[in-house]
């Protein structure tokens, strides 16, 4: 029971002492009045009746009964009875006593006593006779009756406001720990909030005063913390100098890109080299020389921007690499135009003295293939760059005999094809298990593939493609169609989660009719977790996270998937409404040789549970590194050691 409701719990029963014993004393001090009254009343009446009598001619019984009919005529004696000395009844006037309007448990509970008097009547000093003198309670109980009545309406009606008055001030002066609650809640799950109105009353005052100070201390400690492991991460996955990847985190990426569950389609390595770096730091010092190599790594990113799927590095102090997965050569040699224009566009190398200072080797393998065998090809096509005499690129295909033919597919082929594929639903559903720490299915991830020309064709072949010609909505709306037809012929309330594009849930019509749906079919949302890969924070940042609250509020969970690979995404774990986070398959690499990645994991695994969000590790591929996992205080784990996907 909360403490307004215990004060106006007490306080009521405390006013409903007061007014009923208030009540009480009202009601009994009027029923001795009464009494008294009827006390009074007989006693006077038989003295002056009885002198009255007195007062007649001996013998003259019919002015003696006509007194005594005037008197009792009045209705306020239930008995009025003259007898001789010698106990004979000379006059009697008696009433039966009955009380109309007058509940009978009210009688018997207040219980008046109607008094006999009986006055000896004298004529000189001679006695000649008794009256008795009997009053009626009937007015009295109407009387008291009425009044009970009228007072106890007048108690209810006033102990009625009271109490409501009462909870209504306490509602008022205790509003502050309603906001304490919340603000208790909220620092529970690492938002540490400020009350920025202070309550009247000093005692709380004081309280809400020490709740800032301690939220604001605790925000601060907070903050530090996910400011130092960020720094952590980023001085173990960052070159120093350009914030790209540095060459042990870009090959860790570029091999997880290309393992068994996801490199089917291959990808495109780009290698853009910067030539006679040392004679630039004779001529021109190193100052010159790092905002080069900071304006290059800037025009890389800026230019990948509309491939969020590729990432970039520094391999060496003069060389850097992008990779683009599923990426077939006609893009690759769009990539890689593009870049050359951008770069050779720079002061620097539109001069002379760098006209021969920038080349970009490119090669494409269209299928599985080994990162070893892209940087090999990849450094074989800088060698034959570096006789050349001025800056240029090439684009190469190394493919062989393991190439598929829908990587050699034009734009508008991909186009039409893929509107063919979503209009006619050619979605297979896979599932793939997220087990917990104990083995269980914690719930099963829906993987799709496409029909085409005959062969099933994983997502991470044709999502940048649906991505790229803005097919995400229509894309993400088929395969929800499908997962909703499959649930339905199913009853085994399994978990599954969908994939969403962050473009999807950033178009407004799709995500409200997403909206829409799961609040007509709230028994679907409850087995859905909606996933949105980490980049949809970078791109939106906190614009999702209202989203996400009213997708959530309609029954479904929600997940982060590859969450990890970008800076500072630690930080949105104060402001988006997550229930799972999927660390990137680069963290399970080789992590039980890995330092940083066990502190990176285990330091997220903490800030996570105290917001009680579950820590997931993607692309677990071996015993070991499922042990070393769950050692660092991961909540379960996905990958083919776990389980393969299965069509479901």
């Amino acid at each position: 029971m909360t403490l307004l409701r215990e004060l106006a719990l007490y306080l009521t029963l405390l006013l409903i002492l007061l007014f009923a014993g208030s009540f009480m004393r009202t009601v009994n001090d009027t029923r001795q009045n009464l009494q008294e009254q009827l006390n009074s009343h007989a006693q006077d009446t038989a003295t002056s009746l009885g002198v009255a009598i007195a007062s007649t001619e001996a013998g003259n019984v019919a002015v003696i009964d006509s007194m005594i009919d005037a008197v009792f005529d009045r209705g306020y004696y239930r008995q009025i009875r003259l007898a001789d000395m010698s106990g004979n009844v000379l006059v009697n006037s008696e009433h039966p006593v009955t009380l109309e309007g007058v509940p009978d448990w009210f009688v018997r509970l207040v219980n008046l006593d109607a008094p006999e008097v009986i006055s000896e009547i004298n004529r000189g000093w001679v006695p000649i006779g008794q009256l008795l003198v009997a009053s009626h309670p009937g007015y009295a109980y109407r009387s008291l009756w009425s009044k009970v009545r009228g007072d106890a309406l007048l108690f209810s009606v006033g102990l009625l406001l009271a109490i409501v008055g009462l909870n209504i001030l306490l509602g008022v002066v205790l509003r502050p720990l309603k906001r304490m609650e919340q603000q208790a809640n909220r620092i529970c799950e690492r938002h540490f909030e400020i009350q920025p109105e202070l309550p009247k009353t000093s005692d709380l005052r004081r309280v809400v005063q020490a709740m800032n100070r301690m939220a604001g201390k605790l925000g601060t400690a907070f903050s530090e913390q996910v400011a130092l492991t960020e720094e952590l991460r980023r001085k173990s996955v960052k070159d120093p100098l350009t914030g790209m990847l540095n060459r042990k985190a870009f090959k860790s990426r570029m091999t997880i890109a290309l393992t068994e569950e996801t490199g089917e389609a291959g990808g495109s390595l780009i290698m853009i080299q910067l030539r006679g770096l040392e004679v630039l730091n004779r001529n021109h010092g190193q100052k010159f020389v790092d905002e080069l190599l900071v304006s290059i790594s800037h025009w890389v990113g800026k230019t990948l921007l509309s491939w969020p799927e590729a990432f970039s590095g520094r391999m060496t102090g003069s060389s850097f690499t992008v990779f683009v997965p599923a990426c077939g050569v006609s893009e690759n040699r769009k990539i890689t135009d593009l870049l050359f224009r951008v770069l050779a566009s720079m002061e620097f190398f539109s001069s002379p003295e760098g006209s021969n200072s920038l080349h970009i080797a490119s090669v494409t393998h269209q299928g599985r293939c080994k990162p070893e065998l892209l940087l090999e090809q990849g450094d074989k096509q800088q060698l034959e760059l570096e006789v050349r005499v001025k800056n240029c690129r090439d684009v190469s295909d190394v493919s062989g005999e393991t190439g598929y033919p829908y990587m050699q597919w034009s734009d508008n082929q991909w186009l039409e094809k893929l509107k063919e594929v979503l209009s006619e639903g050619k979605i297979e559903l896979y599932g793939q298990p997220v087990l917990d720490v104990n083995g269980e299915v914690a719930f099963t991830e829906v993987l799709a593939r496409l029909n085409l020309e005959g062969d099933l064709v994983p997502a991470d072949s044709f999502l940048p493609i649906v991505e790229r010609y803005d097919l995400y909505a229509e894309f993400d709306r088929a395969v929800f169609f499908a997962l909703a037809d499959y649930i339905d012929d199913r009853d085994d309330y399994q978990l599954y989660c969908l994939n969403i594009s962050p473009y999807s849930l950033m178009d407004d019509d799709f995500y409200h009719w997403l909206l829409d749906a799961l609040k007509l079919r709230q028994d679907l949302a409850r087995r859905l977790i909606l996933e949105t890969p980490e980049r949809t924070l970078l791109l939106v940042g906190e614009k999702v996270a209202e989203r996400v609250e009213k997708l959530v509020a309609t029954g479904c969970q929600f997940s982060i998937d590859h969450f990890g690979v970008a800076s500072q995404a630690l930080t949105f774990l104060q402001i988006i409404n997550t229930h799972y986070l999927k660390v990137d398959g680069s963290f399970a690499r080789d992590i039980a040789s890995s330092y940083e990645n066990q502190l990176y994991i285990r330091t997220l695994a903490m800030l996570a549970e105290s917001r009680d969000i579950s820590v997931l590790a993607q692309r677990v591929e071996s015993e070991d590194e499922w042990e070393a996992l769950k050692q660092l205080g991961v909540a379960g784990g996905q990958g083919y050691y776990l389980g393969r996907p299965e069509r479901l």
